[in-house]
């Protein structure tokens, strides 16, 4: 009994992050009309949760190696639970940033210190509970927006932070009591250093990214290239460190390669425009559309179910389809339903079709989800195939591309509408240009592996 409880306390510290990351992208209106701040500083509340995530996770497991899983869990229980307190009581829009960044701190080593933890409990069924454990992260896609867009439209955009101390809490306890301190077997060496160069190139890349956006005046033009030439040293110190160390956080080695680097170029490109375009989706529907808050939240649920099931689907074809035509169609699929978000209203009603503003963005965006559905199996299994030998590698670096594209499109995205007229103008800009852009990652398609030389097999 327990290490079914174990298992729950783990899959329930995944689901609370989770929730945690989609339900913030309800809230954008909220934190801007509280703090009397701008979409710009608004969206960093996402984008820096990403970078933070992106930089502490490659180092997550290695520290569950050197401490062992339970120290490291409950660590991150601790920093997460007390963050989501602090951004809950943030006075102004910069303690929130900054709060935000701890708990993305906090919650990277939820997915390698649980998945390790449900490992060492069911080692006869590892691969299946781990197969479970993975799956709770659409269900909090689903539960995440909802659950925010409910929460403030009747209390507060505090809420959706306080929620986390109660589980947050009966976690820690849980654990304490229950899980046994893990053998360390290894005193692997982690690359702090190299986790901080790149968490300084990324932080001063949006940080010019924002300056940008500001008001035009000669200082600011200083500050901007001066973050830049900041953002390319670090980039520099990052990739002449990782050539060096005897363990890194990316192998160089593997940027040589041409289907590697187009795969993740494919990546980067693709978490820009979607996972950019779906945290932003929330305040289109308040700003533009002028829908509800607790429609803006409900309205991402037709995405994560058209993902979920297409993603089943693809996922056991890829041998029949290989990885290169879901890949592009999948492109092809969001590109469309992207320009379509702005477009879409005046073309269903020219062909006379009248599904209402709610019925229409619905449509579009469970359409939109069906595309990333064909997009993920596909290229994550591309990725894999250059390296199967080295599949933790692999995921890991796809991820933590996915991840910087991510919260660069929300950079890009918050820039572009803070300079705009108009919500509408800016978003119009956004649509077309995202969706038009993702079509120049076909091309890096037919570089990776086409997936179908084992097929007519077994």
């Amino acid at each position: 009994m327990r290490r079914y409880v174990i298992f729950a306390s783990a899959g329930l510290s995944l689901l609370m992050y989770s929730i945690d990351g989609s339900a913030v992208a309800v809230a954008f209106p909220s934190f801007m009309k509280e703090f009397g701040t701008n979409i710009l500083w608004a969206g960093w509340t996402i984008s820096i949760y990403l970078v933070a995530i992106t930089s502490v996770m490659p180092l997550a497991g290695k520290l569950s190696d050197s401490f062992g899983s339970k120290k490291v869990f409950l660590v991150s229980l601790i920093l997460f639970t007390g963050s989501s307190l602090a951004c809950g009581f943030a006075p102004n829009i910069y303690t929130l940033i900054a709060f935000r960044f701890l708990q993305g701190v906090g919650g990277a080593s939820f997915i390698p210190t649980a998945t390790a933890i449900v490992s060492d409990q069911f080692p006869r069924s590892r691969q299946s509970v781990v197969g479970l454990t993975a799956s709770i992260f659409p269900i909090g896609g689903i539960v995440g927006p909802n659950l925010g867009g409910w929460i403030i439209s009747r209390y507060s955009w505090r809420y959706i932070f306080y929620i986390n101390l109660p589980i947050g809490i009966l976690l820690i306890g849980l654990i304490l009591v229950l899980l046994k301190d893990s053998k360390v077997l290894s005193r692997p060496h982690i690359d702090v250093v190299g986790a901080s160069f790149f968490f300084g190139g990324i932080l001063f890349l949006m940080a010019g990214l924002n300056l940008i956006g500001e008001k035009f005046s000669v200082g600011l033009l200083f500050l901007t290239a001066l973050s830049w030439g900041v953002s390319i040293a670090f980039a520099f110190l990052f990739l002449r460190h990782e050539k060096k160390d005897p363990n890194p956080i990316l192998d160089i080695a593997l940027l040589k390669s041409r289907p590697f680097l187009a795969a993740n170029l494919y990546n980067t490109v693709v978490g820009v425009a979607v996972f950019g375009i779906f945290n932003i989706i929330p305040y289109y529907a308040t700003s533009v559309l002028k829908l509800s808050t607790m429609v803006s939240g409900m309205i991402l649920t037709p995405c994560a179910v058209g993902n979920i099931c297409t993603a089943v689907i693809v996922s056991f074809q890829l041998r029949r389809w290989g990885y290169r035509l879901p890949m592009v169609l999948g492109v092809v699929v969001v590109s469309l339903t992207t320009i379509l978000l702005d477009q879409g209203f005046q073309l269903l009603r020219v062909m006379g079709i009248q599904f209402g503003t709610v019925g229409t963005i619905i449509f579009i965006v469970m359409l939109s989800g069906i595309g990333m559905g064909f997009i993920f199996p596909a290229s994550n299994n591309a990725c894999i195939e250059l390296m199967p030998d080295k599949v933790a590698t692999i995921t890991g670096i796809r991820g933590m591309f996915r991840s910087i594209g991510g919260a660069l499109g929300i950079s890009l995205i918050t820039v572009i509408l803070h300079l705009s007229s108009t919500p509408g103008n800016g978003f119009r800009t956004v649509f077309l240009s995202f969706g038009l852009g993702l079509l120049f990652t076909i091309p890096l398609v037919f570089l990776m592996p086409t997936g179908r030389k084992n097929w007519g097999e077994g």
